[in-house]
């Protein structure tokens, strides 16, 4: 109990200073001062797009590369799966420091990944100086994993689900309380500067009688598109650099020109993804355009940041991608830019999507009903929605087993 309300506590911190460090990265390569990142980012002229965007790959890359080159970092899965793997807490922490320095300078990547990995790392010092054995130390470190998530979204249900759907797999109800009581200390504890409204402001909501039928329909259709975006991912990190050689510096500096050019003139693909969803609460919405390029160009951008050696999550990418195509379809049943169908299309589109790339369908709806506070009309399009992405991906795999075994 006392190493859940520590861990809890210093997650708390962490999650509070890592989203201090994302606000003043946006801030000093954007140079704009507005309410959120997706103003800062469209404040901005396009040419600062483009050259603070690429200052901040080339410090970024040379800081990686020094980073790897001296010191082993450890992800959170490979000491998940072995007791033998070590979180050693300083290089996690640098290594955080310049995923969520990155995120902050645009890069087409989540900013989850970093307060996972540091709590997580703080959960290992904790767990080796109370001498935890091999199991204890596991659930640990997976609870501090969710509790990490959960304090940067505002998100202690999803914390803990993350911590047991995705991370520990397992439904030992020790580790449920656990996660728990973690997750909901270090959402209090970040509060006073990660807030308690809801972290992704969708407006006010209105579910049409056609929104039923695209929840019906978006489970099969943002499966197929998820399981392509897990293919794309799995890609870029299959091809990325895995050494620390002196080329590394240059291609994280390409990856984040490359986003700051297509951002001159398509501000959504920079950061992680949030932007897609908030501009659609905006006046006038987003035109249909404006969304293909957006749901091409967001996948395609991440896996360009992953290709050229970045590292970070990919739980918000996914969801502006399965947001555009939710809004999408929106505009296809005729509904106006902007209007709240349209946030509730993009709401279960976003949703089915993650279910589907995290392979976590309960996580999925309750994450994305929570950073938005939807209100109780709005979880049955959700839930559908999100069952029917779990049901296809279940097929498709057994389709794949069934075809490899003939």
């Amino acid at each position: 109990m006392l190493a859940v309300v520590v861990v809890g506590v210093l997650t708390g911190i962490v999650g509070a200073l890592l989203t201090l460090l994302l606000h003043a990265a946006q801030h000093l390569v954007f140079g704009a001062d507005g309410t959120s990142f997706a103003q800062d980012v469209r404040l901005a002229s396009p040419p600062r797009r483009l050259i603070g965007m690429t200052i901040a790959g080339a410090m970024i890359g040379l800081a990686w590369w020094q980073l790897r080159r001296r010191m082993r970092v450890v992800r959170v899965r490979e000491a998940m799966a072995d007791p033998s793997q070590r979180l050693p807490f300083r290089s996690s922490a640098l290594d955080a420091i310049t995923q969520i320095v990155a995120v902050g300078a645009g890069a087409s990547l989540g900013r989850e990944g970093a307060p996972r990995q540091v709590a997580a790392a703080v959960a290992e010092s904790v767990a080796t100086r109370l001498g935890f054995d091999a199991p204890h130390r596991r659930v640990l470190l997976g609870c501090a994993a969710g509790a990490g998530l959960a304090a940067v979204y505002n998100a202690p249900v999803a914390g803990v689900l993350f911590a047991v759907e995705i991370v520990l797999v397992s439904v030992d109800y020790v580790a449920i309380a656990s996660a728990a009581l973690m997750s909901c200390i270090a959402v209090v504890v970040a509060w006073p500067v990660v807030g308690w409204n809801a972290v992704y402001q969708l407006g006010t909501h209105r579910t049409a009688s056609d929104v039923w039928v695209w929840a019906l329909v978006a489970g099969p259709v943002c499966a197929v598109a998820g399981l392509g975006f897990n293919r794309l991912m799995d890609a870029a990190r299959w091809n990325a650099p895995t050494r620390p050689d002196r080329l590394l510096p240059v291609r994280v500096t390409v990856a984040m020109a490359l986003v700051g050019l297509v951002a001159m003139s398509l501000p959504g693909v920079t950061g992680n993804g949030k932007s897609v969803l908030e501009a659609l609460v905006g006046r006038g919405g987003l035109s249909a355009g404006v969304l293909v390029a957006l749901l091409l160009g967001k996948p395609l951008l991440t896996a360009v940041c992953l290709r050229g050696g970045l590292v970070g999550g990919l739980i918000t990418p996914s969801m502006a991608t399965g947001g555009a195509l939710g809004a999408l379809v929106a505009l296809a049943l005729g509904h106006d830019q902007g209007g709240t169908s349209m946030i509730v299309c993009a709401m279960v589109g976003a949703a089915a999507m993650l279910a589907t790339t995290q392979h976590a369908p309960i996580m999925a709806g309750v994450f994305m009903l929570e950073v938005s506070q939807a209100p109780p009309t709005l979880w049955g399009p959700v839930v559908l929605a999100v069952a029917g992405a779990w049901l296809t991906s279940r097929l498709i795999a057994r389709w794949k087993v069934v075809g490899s075994n003939q």
